[in-house]
């Protein structure tokens, strides 16, 4: 299944990516991870730093599915604001909901720390504005809701959002414990930390996810490979019967510029706003500008260049009514599939019905502090041990 067409730009920054060999006879484990995503990679450097082991096979190339399409902002505060999880599931679900993603910012941003290799991951604050007027109200209750449970936020007025950014909206918050990464080089560097922690990486190994008997699966190709634990990684791929009625599909685009002036805006925060679809935007460490949006209900990708680079350019022209005469001059430009779940809360945990059988699968647009997190999550299942979240994310809750 394609998850994304036009040019993209995070695979022109490695020149030597991680390469392997694929299953040609039978394998034994303690821990399958079926998918080389940043969902699989992260699993496979949690499990391992503890002394499993595990293999993780890929039926393409490590990072090269969605991960490649992501514009790598990663942020603590959902699609979903705080308050409107609070009324659809109850304040206290929310604050726990919100404190899961926190709390996975914080472990990424250690675990970046020990890689030692040129990830491009920064911590970077995030500015979220209100697009009208209309909006100040809702950002304001957010506001209150974010400081009753200490969550990293401020609020910026007008003047001071003027004053401050050159921003000239009604308002916004700025949050923090935020950061922005090249997602392809995260992936290379923790495939390294991987190997080191003995995880057996295969390629080009489709798994027939259809036939699962117990504790044996086959590849496509007949070799089977035996296993204590499997978890599910395969992102947007495949679509499990568990939750094939809980999803919603759309299309998105993004774009990344040609480098430009430093210092393109104060502090190089991230930018978000309330509109529905929103416009989002970042800078690279080479000043770049990666920016995203025009979300359209569509389950198919856009293959025509022209209007993948119509869509683009529409963007950076929302961009530069923010902050003119930047004169974005575009140099990749693609879209992409992106799932989410009908409540906003991604699916990860056990199989109700397998035992032996877990998921992670991160959708909403936090895909990557939900791989955080629920890579813990799974480490606390197959382990065990009680985990104050995995309820509110288990895949069979009712939506």
């Amino acid at each position: 299944m394609k998850l994304y067409s036009g040019s993209l730009y995070w695979d022109k920054t490695v020149d030597t990516p991680y390469r392997f060999e694929k299953v040609k006879e039978g394998k034994r484990t303690q821990v399958l991870i079926a998918g080389g995503g940043i969902s699989g990679t992260l699993c496979a450097n949690v499990l391992s730093a503890l002394g499993m082991d595990v293999i993780l096979a890929e039926k393409n190339k490590i990072g090269i599915g969605s991960s490649l399409a992501s514009t790598g902002l990663l942020q603590y505060r959902s699609d979903k604001m705080l308050c409107e999880f609070a009324d659809d599931i109850g304040e206290e679900r929310g604050r726990l909901f919100y404190r899961m993603c926190l709390e996975a910012m914080d472990q990424l941003t250690l675990l970046n720390q020990s890689l030692g290799g040129k990830t491009e991951y920064r911590s970077i604050d995030s500015l979220y504005y209100a697009s009208e007027k209309k909006d100040v109200e809702k950002l304001v209750r957010e506001y209150a809701l974010l400081r009753k449970y200490d969550f990293p936020v401020e609020f910026l007025n007008e003047e001071q959002l003027k004053r401050i950014y050159q921003i000239h909206k009604p308002c916004a918050l700025r949050t923090w414990h935020d950061a922005d990464v090249n997602p392809y080089r995260l992936i290379q560097s923790l495939t390294r930390k991987n190997i080191e922690q003995g995880v057996r990486y295969y390629e080009n190994t489709e798994l027939d996810l259809d036939n699962i008997k117990g504790n044996m699966i086959l590849t496509k190709e007949g070799h089977p490979i035996q296993f204590e634990n499997l978890i599910l990684t395969t992102g947007y791929s495949k679509i499990y019967p568990i939750i094939k009625d809980k999803i919603i599909i759309r299309r998105t685009y993004a774009f990344c510029s040609k480098p430009m002036k430093d210092d393109l805006w104060k502090d190089d925060v991230m930018v978000w706003e309330t509109k529905n679809p929103y416009l989002y935007f970042r800078t690279t460490m080479d000043h770049r500008i990666i920016g995203g949006g025009l979300d359209e209900d569509q389950k198919e990708l856009e293959q025509d260049g022209e209007k993948i680079m119509a869509k683009a350019k529409r963007i950076a022209g929302q961009i530069e009514a923010i902050f003119p005469n930047f004169g974005i001059q575009i140099d990749a430009a693609w879209n992409a599939l992106f799932y989410g779940s009908k409540d906003g809360i991604p699916f990860i945990g056990k199989d109700p019905d397998q035992g032996n059988r877990y998921y992670l699968l991160g959708y909403e647009g936090n895909g990557m502090c939900y791989s955080m997190a629920g890579a813990m999550i799974l480490k606390d299942d197959i382990l065990g041990k009680p985990n104050l979240y995995k309820d509110i994310v288990r895949l069979d809750r009712g939506i």
